[in-house]
């Protein structure tokens, strides 16, 4: 992966990766704790003829966490600032979970900039007691312990028993990286979260929506509703987690592939 940066109007930097060569462009969203880098075994399941453009949001990664932190709004805008800086009119994009709701904030945004959208185990908007819980647990991470208190559940949330597994290195991998995020950014995470549902539109690309089977964060019936409130949307659950793309990319390339090809 090579690695760029840009620095927006407020004087935050913002880091982007760069996977593969291929001629075709898709802009890759990741999950709330963790950052672009994770996209790299999709990238290779895909194949050559991709480049996939991965950002790390505000407070992640290499980016800085800014004035604002990895707000909807602010993320979006980062990633149309990405697409100027290297000439990209308009991309497929592709996010899981948070970026999933970061990838409906940028189409309701700029809906001539996207080109299509495939959203991964994330939800299409938050009501009563579900943003009530969501904004819950963004105050007890604010609390002192709360980001740790918060880590093991959190685990179990995206890997199932996998996080029991001391020697699975994605699991190892995203429990230092969701620490490292602090609890500020991943609190900012939460509240963004709710804000999900002001980005609907009467007018969406061509969207693909997968769920995985043995999500433990996403219930298939908050992927169903997203599926069924977007016109046109394919709606399919594959073999794994909350982060099947992560962990198990060959059977998100096999559904994406096709959706991409299509798009020709």
């Amino acid at each position: 992966m090579t690695e760029q940066s840009i620095i927006r109007e407020d004087g935050t930097t913002i880091t982007f990766g760069r996977l593969g060569e291929g001629a075709q462009v898709i802009t890759c969203l990741h999950s709330l704790g963790l950052d672009g880098s994770w996209y790299s075994p999709l990238a290779e399941e895909i194949g050559g003829e991709f480049t996939l453009i991965a950002p790390d949001f505000r407070g992640h990664g290499g980016s800085d966490f800014g004035s604002t932190g990895p707000t909807l709004p602010a993320i979006a805008a980062d990633v149309l600032a990405i697409w100027d800086h290297l000439g990209i009119a308009s991309s497929p994009i592709m996010g899981i979970s948070y970026g999933g709701m970061v990838a409906q904030a940028l189409t309701g945004t700029a809906p001539d900039r996207v080109s299509a959208q495939i959203l991964m185990a994330t939800s299409g908007s938050f009501a009563g007691p579900a943003a009530e819980a969501t904004l819950g647990r963004a105050a007890a991470t604010r609390s002192p312990g709360g980001a740790e208190e918060a880590l093991e559940p959190t685990m179990h949330r995206w890997f199932g028993d996998e996080a029991e597994n001391p020697d699975n290195p994605l699991v190892a991998r995203a429990r230092r990286q969701y620490l490292d995020a602090g609890a500020e950014t991943l609190a900012t995470c939460f509240e963004s979260m709710v804000t999900v549902g002001d980005y609907a539109t009467g007018d969406p690309p061509p969207t693909l929506v997968l769920g995985g089977d043995d999500d433990r964060s996403t219930p298939r019936a908050a992927v169903e509703a997203l599926a069924a409130s977007i016109d046109g949307a394919r709606l399919a659950f594959v073999d794994g987690g909350h982060l099947v793309a992560f962990d198990r990319p060959h059977v998100v390339a096999a559904e994406i592939l096709p959706f991409l090809a299509a798009l020709d």
